[in-house]
């Protein structure tokens, strides 16, 4: 399913948050690993002197390293969402790919192709993913809706969608469109009340016309 611009930042924005947000998670990653293996590496007496050495000489490089990504990939991803006027999965493995390939195009045409593949698969994966997990939660909520047992709503819905009457169905399983079972129950609901009104302004004038005689 497309997704809707308005629920992203637009794009100048996006590209400098995402530049930012990138260089934040590859600074403190590349300070852990770095740190880690520096102390590692160090000998006895200096472990903590050497994390720390190898923490500052390599993690704003990594750092920079992200950001330089993240803010092509934002760009290449804004470039595509004008280009075709919606915001979809396509963007992202598009701009994955170029992103990659542009980085490495000084160590060639292989290693730029090389590297454009495997963006364009990280980000599918990364969407893909993001997919299933849409649907797994749209799916629970589906299930968590409340099951009515109401043979006159069903009969009604079923009317307007053409399907088979039954004598007693449990709605959320017979029609996929929460939105309509809401709907029909809301105007159900509205006739039973205007009914129960009419009834009782009826019985009220009858009482008043027994009164009178």
């Amino acid at each position: 399913m497309p997704r809707s611009l308005s629920e992203e930042d637009p794009c100048p924005a996006r590209i400098v948050a995402d530049a930012g947000g990138a260089f934040a998670m590859g600074a403190v990653g590349g300070s852990i690993f770095h740190f880690v293996k520096g102390t590692y590496n160090s000998p006895n007496g200096a472990r903590f002197t050497g994390g720390v050495q190898a923490l500052r000489m390599n993690a704003p490089r990594v750092g920079g390293s992200f950001a330089a990504w993240g803010g092509l990939y934002s760009a290449f991803n804004c470039t595509a969402v004008y280009v075709r006027q919606k915001d979809d999965p396509w963007n992202s493995i598009a701009a994955g790919a170029a992103a990659g390939g542009l980085l490495s195009v000084r160590q060639g045409l292989r290693a730029a192709a090389k590297s454009a593949a495997t963006g364009a698969v990280l980000l599918a994966l990364v969407e893909g993913m993001g997919l299933l997990a849409d649907r797994a939660q749209a799916a629970q909520a589906q299930r968590n809706r409340p099951q009515v047992h109401n043979p006159t709503l069903a009969a009604a819905i079923a009317a307007q969608q053409n399907l088979p009457q039954v004598d007693d169905t449990i709605l959320s399983g017979f029609v996929h469109d929460p939105n309509l079972v809401d709907a029909e129950s809301n105007r159900l609901h509205d006739a039973q009340h205007n009914d129960n009104d009419k009834e009782v302004e009826g019985t009220k004038k009858h009482n008043d016309s027994s009164d009178q005689i």
